[in-house]
């Protein structure tokens, strides 16, 4: 699939960063779909301190703000950092903010001598096809399980794998597609910038995340092309 610095998703998200919300807002189903994860979440997560992985330009921290949760940013793009903490900058509502570097972001670096937060967390959220840029889901399962309290839920919005439009060649993605025990792969570009995606299936998400999180349900929101997943973190320790 080409070069791997080129096909980097921190190098695309840095890249597209400027024009990242209007895309987003172009599409008025995308607020939907973020209010209806909005009001899952806040359903399902008792506590107070929070993961918004891969937070992008910090749309989920509005709300997440409002509702006075201790949040950890996690994006490791720095142009999309950026634009989230200028756009929370005014926010009304007082809470704890704490905005994780580069490195920090980077969940890759995360072991149980170099714990990225200081508190145990209550939930974790990946929204907007964070996992889809993500390869390895085992390896994501463990080190979000390092900072995970007993009871701590997972909840991720992903792509909603449907093959009977991969294989009708949509123009809006460039079809490179790969089966293996991570499912189908495929390129997007956007311009000159350009990145694999990870079409991961429904029972290849819960398999990958099983080992230390429970599958509790998972539905199709607003009959969009995304998949909400549910999890609750289980006891099993990390060695």
């Amino acid at each position: 699939m080409g070069n791997n610095q080129e096909l980097d998703p921190v190098k695309y998200y840095d890249n597209i960063s400027s024009k990242y919300d209007t895309t987003l807002n172009s599409n008025s189903d995308n607020s939907k779909i973020r209010d209806e994860v909005k009001h899952y979440f806040l359903k399902n997560v008792s506590g107070k301190i929070v993961l918004d992985f891969g937070g992008g330009t910090g749309k989920d921290l509005i709300w997440l703000a409002g509702n006075r949760f201790k949040i950890y940013f996690c994006e490791p793009s720095k142009g999309m950092r950026e634009i989230a903490l200028k756009n929370i900058q005014n926010l009304d509502s007082p809470t704890e903010l704490i905005s994780m570097d580069e490195l920090s972001s980077d969940f890759h670096n995360w072991n149980k001598n170099n714990i990225p937060i200081d508190n145990k967390l209550d939930g974790i959220l990946a929204n907007f096809a964070v996992l889809n840029s993500i390869k390895d889901l085992e390896e994501l399962s463990e080190k979000l399980a390092l900072i995970s309290n007993k009871n701590c839920r997972l909840i991720v919005s992903v792509l909603n794998v449907n093959f009977k439009r991969i294989l009708s060649h949509d123009l809006s993605i460039i079809l490179r597609l790969f089966l293996s025990g991570n499912g189908f792969a495929t390129q997007i570009k956007d311009g000159n910038n350009k990145m694999i995606v990870y079409l991961h299936t429904e029972s290849n998400i819960i398999k990958a995340l099983g080992k230390y999180f429970n599958y509790v349900e998972s539905f199709r929101i607003q009959k969009s092309t995304f998949r909400l997943f549910h999890f609750m973190r289980n006891q099993k320790k990390v060695v």
